[in-house]
């Protein structure tokens, strides 16, 4: 098996000694480049990418607690309420009745022009207000009045949602059951909003579904992430674009991914100094694009970023020196 290894290092080694030899005999050949990058320091950072909606933490809907019609409301969208709050006051439909009963009555004697009658309906009507009171619409937690869907006059009912408060505002996003084990509670997190793309707010993890849901083929989860603040232009309903940080390296070796080869389970890089030498290096988190290197490598060192698809096709389009072999591993 040993053997196995050295005999296929060797033959990608004489591939990208010879391109590099092509190389430097003719460096304006496009054919014989090959594409090389320096091993350098930087930060590298896992994330996981999702995107859901901003919606309320706690989101109450106040109905009306009778059937009649609203004589005033109290507040209005964007206003903050606390708990116990008077929102609206609304009329019953016996109240209704017999409030109607009485004006009617008090522009019957008004257009009489009779004044005792007029008399009698105006102490009737206060009667009837004074017994008959408004029933008030009371607010059940603290928060922020979202919508406001009542107006004076208007008729209701006891199935007539007449505001929506939210405690807070925070991000509902799905993540997949293939990250959804990255996905701790805590976890750093930022906020991105579609209508406000320049402004990027920090956030925290603070619920996790243990409830999948199956959305196109997939199973998803819901996580709850609360932002550091909540500005006053958000809204419930706008799109959320949340990015979790799921490990990070700081002023780590870096090289991009595509340098590392890898066979038999044991990765390597070509090294180019005065030839080409492939060089067994291990590896740590990756971001996709770059790969933080843990030994095998120096700082400052030039490396092969081809595959070994390509380095195989250069290899088949030139000529090999004279002396050179290139064998296939048996």
């Amino acid at each position: 098996m040993r053997k196995l290894w050295i005999a296929i290092i060797l033959v990608i080694a004489i591939g990208v000694g010879f391109l590099f030899f092509q190389k430097k005999k003719s460096n304006n050949s496009n054919q014989s480049e090959i594409e090389t990058a320096t091993v350098g320091r930087g930060d590298i950072e896992v994330k996981v990418l999702s995107t859901g909606t901003i919606q309320p933490y706690t989101r109450v809907e106040v109905s009306s607690p009778v059937n009649g019609r609203v004589d005033r409301s109290e507040v209005n969208e964007g206003d903050i309420v606390k708990e116990g709050d008077i929102l609206a006051w609304i009329s019953s439909e016996d109240r209704i009745a017999l409030l109607d009963a009485a004006r009617s009555a008090l522009e019957s004697a008004q257009e009489g022009n009779d004044q005792e009658a007029i008399k009698e309906a105006e102490m009737a009507y206060e009667i009837a207000e004074k017994s008959y009171k408004p029933v008030p619409l009371t607010n059940s937690i603290s928060g922020e009045v979202i919508n406001r869907s009542c107006e004076p006059g208007q008729n209701v009912s006891t199935q007539s949602i007449l505001f929506v408060i939210s405690d807070r505002l925070v991000a509902s996003v799905e993540v997949d059951e293939a990250d959804i084990g990255k996905i701790k509670l805590g976890q750093d997190t930022w906020i991105v909003l579609d209508a406000f793309p320049d402004e990027r707010l920090k956030g925290k993890v603070t619920k996790i579904s243990r409830e999948g849901r199956l959305v196109s083929d997939v199973v998803v989860y819901d996580i709850m992430v609360e932002p550091s603040r909540v500005p006053s232009h958000w809204s419930s309903g706008m799109t959320a674009n949340v990015e979790f940080s799921i490990e990070k390296s700081q002023d780590a070796l870096i090289i991009p991914k595509s340098a590392v080869k890898e066979r038999k389970g044991r990765k390597f890089v070509i090294v180019l100094a005065d030839r080409p030498i492939p060089r067994e290096v291990e590896t740590g988190i990756s971001d996709g694009r770059m790969i933080e290197v843990i030994s095998g490598l120096k700082e400052g060192e030039e490396i092969v970023l081809m595959s070994e698809e390509e380095i195989s096709k250069q290899k088949g389009a030139m000529k090999p020196p004279m002396g050179m072999i290139m064998r296939k591993p048996r």
